[in-house]
Protein backbone atom coordinates (compact mmCIF):
# COMPACT_ATOMS: atom_id res chain seq x y z
CA UNK A 1 0.00 0.00 0.00
CA UNK A 2 1.34 3.46 -0.83
CA UNK A 3 0.13 6.64 0.38
CA UNK A 4 1.39 9.86 -0.14
CA UNK A 5 1.63 12.83 3.22
CA UNK A 6 2.96 16.54 3.15
CA UNK A 7 4.89 17.17 6.01
CA UNK A 8 5.67 20.86 7.98
CA UNK A 9 9.21 21.75 6.58
CA UNK A 10 9.85 21.45 10.00
CA UNK A 11 9.17 17.36 10.04
CA UNK A 12 10.69 16.69 6.55
CA UNK A 13 13.73 18.40 7.98
CA UNK A 14 14.10 16.19 11.56
CA UNK A 15 12.83 12.89 9.22
CA UNK A 16 16.27 13.96 7.00
CA UNK A 17 18.14 14.30 9.69
CA UNK A 18 17.38 10.68 10.87
CA UNK A 19 18.43 9.12 7.70
CA UNK A 20 21.67 11.48 7.14
CA UNK A 21 22.55 10.55 10.74
CA UNK A 22 23.02 6.37 9.29
CA UNK A 23 20.06 4.94 11.82
CA UNK A 24 17.34 4.76 8.81
CA UNK A 25 18.04 3.86 5.04
CA UNK A 26 14.62 6.30 3.99
CA UNK A 27 12.18 8.06 5.10
CA UNK A 28 9.58 5.55 5.19
CA UNK A 29 11.48 3.78 7.79
CA UNK A 30 11.32 6.68 10.09
CA UNK A 31 7.51 7.36 9.24
CA UNK A 32 6.99 3.69 9.85
CA UNK A 33 8.75 3.65 13.13
CA UNK A 34 7.01 6.65 14.53
CA UNK A 35 3.69 5.15 13.50
CA UNK A 36 4.41 2.12 15.20
CA UNK A 37 5.60 4.27 18.81
CA UNK A 38 2.09 6.21 18.03
CA UNK A 39 0.12 3.45 17.90
CA UNK A 40 1.41 1.44 20.18
CA UNK A 41 1.44 4.03 22.66
CA UNK A 42 -2.35 4.85 22.08
CA UNK A 43 -3.12 0.94 22.00
CA UNK A 44 -1.90 1.66 25.62
CA UNK A 45 -5.06 2.81 27.20
CA UNK A 46 -8.67 1.49 25.93
CA UNK A 47 -11.99 2.68 26.02
CA UNK A 48 -12.41 2.39 29.44
CA UNK A 49 -8.83 3.90 30.88
CA UNK A 50 -9.45 7.06 28.14
CA UNK A 51 -13.33 7.28 29.53
CA UNK A 52 -11.96 7.00 33.63
CA UNK A 53 -9.24 9.73 32.57
CA UNK A 54 -11.80 12.18 31.04
CA UNK A 55 -14.61 11.57 34.27
CA UNK A 56 -11.31 12.29 36.55
CA UNK A 57 -9.62 15.16 35.01
CA UNK A 58 -12.80 16.58 34.16
CA UNK A 59 -14.04 16.83 37.57
CA UNK A 60 -10.63 17.57 38.84
CA UNK A 61 -10.68 20.58 36.38
CA UNK A 62 -13.91 21.80 38.01
CA UNK A 63 -12.62 21.51 41.55
CA UNK A 64 -10.05 24.01 40.21
CA UNK A 65 -12.25 26.48 38.66
CA UNK A 66 -14.69 26.46 41.36
CA UNK A 67 -11.73 26.90 44.21
CA UNK A 68 -12.35 23.39 45.97
CA UNK A 69 -9.22 22.70 45.16
CA UNK A 70 -5.84 24.06 43.69
CA UNK A 71 -3.02 23.27 40.83
CA UNK A 72 -0.02 22.47 42.39
CA UNK A 73 3.40 23.25 40.08
CA UNK A 74 6.11 20.41 39.55
CA UNK A 75 8.37 21.73 41.48
CA UNK A 76 6.72 20.98 44.56
CA UNK A 77 5.45 17.53 43.42
CA UNK A 78 9.01 16.25 42.56
CA UNK A 79 9.88 17.71 46.36
CA UNK A 80 7.10 16.15 48.05
CA UNK A 81 7.96 12.69 46.16
CA UNK A 82 11.79 13.32 46.46
CA UNK A 83 10.75 13.96 50.87
CA UNK A 84 8.59 10.41 50.63
CA UNK A 85 11.50 8.32 49.04
CA UNK A 86 14.10 9.76 51.80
Amino acid sequence: MTIHVSLPEELEHMVHAQVDSGFYKSASEVIREALRDFFSARSAFGPEQIHWLRAEMGARLEAVQDGSAALTDVDTVFDRLEAGLS
